[in-house]
């Protein structure tokens, strides 16, 4: 019930307790589910599980849950450095109590959350006006390239092999499934249980009506890569068939991908691939493309601890460059960057740009741009993957 005029409201803002877990995951159904769709709690076990309680946080009006923000964290791995991160989605208020600024109040107390967890990154799945009033930019580039059945032929062709079995996974094959996603030098951290976990739980493909399927290449009994992709399901063509995750040569994927366009009958194929990936691009430059941002918006949460943890990367990219590198969060919201002898200093929206965009658009001159290329931009998943929250 919407409060009367006069009334004296209770708010609490607050972790979600264990036992409040069924309210948040039916504020979310019935925020974003319809008939056809497996509930939340299906899509997202990682928000509304038992074991992460305590993580999400929620906005209590008179002791009913009003709006909830669900909050997941993980470890992204680039190269030998180990970011420390937490993932932002399932943002809803229930319909009575919008326009009050409850989820404003609630992502305050997330981001102290997260910097108190020693988290250097949120990832958020939303690019609106309550993410941007909050330090969160959009990020990144990802070539989404569109494989069609009569291109599908001629990338399986060119890279298929006699000795190479392409064929749907079998139980049998998770701890190599895991070990070829290991193998990436760029990924999500993710445990064998992690993996059929998200597998199954098909987080973004259930938002957009689709489900998965596992392509596997196997040669002589090893695993030398895989694909997970979303196909409609029922009658659904609400959104196109997409590939979601992937593992192995550039070589192996292409020909997985082009095997699924045919396995499952796709009349085309979406690839979101990170700009670092740029063997993969290659072999896929001759299809149609366009070019877009990560999926959400990222804050960094602490710049000072970030490049802390970036620090085993940037060491291997150039180990001279990396000493000499240093970074001060300023009192005015701003950070100060320095690398030899030269100095700047770059905004919240500058600071994200010079990380994780390959073209930055940072106020500095053009010498000491050419400096800091040497070290960023760092490669990073695409967040609408597996692990998409």
């Amino acid at each position: 019930m919407p409060r009367m005029k006069g009334m004296r409201v209770m708010l609490e803002i607050r972790p979600v307790e264990v036992g409040e877990l069924p309210q948040a995951k039916a504020l979310a159904d019935q925020t974003f589910r319809d008939w056809e769709q497996k509930s939340m709690a299906d899509g997202f076990p990682h928000i509304f599980s038992d074991t992460l309680a305590g993580q999400s946080f929620a906005a209590f009006e008179d002791g009913k849950m009003v709006t909830f923000l669900g909050l997941v964290p993980s470890v992204i791995c680039v190269g030998r450095a180990r970011l420390s991160v937490y993932s932002l989605g399932s943002v809803c208020t229930h319909p009575d109590y919008r326009g009050r600024g409850y989820a404003s109040k609630v992502l305050e107390k997330v981001l102290a959350h997260v910097e108190g967890a020693g988290a250097s990154l949120l990832l958020v799945s939303g690019t609106g006006p309550l993410y941007t009033r909050a330090n969160c930019h959009l990020f990144g580039d990802v070539f989404r390239f569109v494989i069609k059945p009569d291109s599908a032929e001629s990338l399986f062709s060119q890279h298929v092999r006699d000795d190479v079995q392409v064929r749907e996974w079998k139980p049998v094959d998770w701890l190599k499934i895991a070990g070829a996603a290991a193998r990436r030098t760029t990924r999500y951290e993710q445990s064998v249980w992690d993996l059929a976990m998200l597998v199954r739980a098909e987080a973004y493909a259930s938002c957009v009506k689709l489900r998965h399927k596992v392509l596997v290449a196997e040669r002589e009994g090893e695993l030398e890569g895989f694909v997970v992709v979303g196909v409609p399901h029922r009658d659904g063509k609400k959104h196109p068939p997409t590939a979601f995750e992937w593992a192995g040569s550039p070589e192996v994927v292409g020909m997985l991908l082009a095997a699924a366009v045919e396995r499952y009958h796709l009349q085309q194929l979406e690839v979101p691939v990170p700009w670092h990936e740029q063997a993969l691009i290659r072999s896929l430059e001759s299809y149609e493309v366009k070019r877009e941002r990560n999926l959400g918006t990222v804050n960094i949460i602490h710049p000072e601890r970030l490049i802390a943890q970036l620090r085993p990367y940037l060491r291997e990219k150039d180990g001279e460059l990396e000493c000499q590198f240093s970074v001060r969060f300023l009192e005015t919201g701003r950070t100060q960057i320095r690398l030899g002898k030269e100095s700047g200093v770059l905004d919240s929206a500058e600071l994200v740009s010079l990380v994780f965009d390959p073209e930055p658009k940072i106020r500095l001159d053009s010498h000491f741009k050419h400096l800091l290329a040497q070290l960023f931009p760092i490669p990073f998943p695409y967040t609408g993957g597996l692990n998409y929250v």
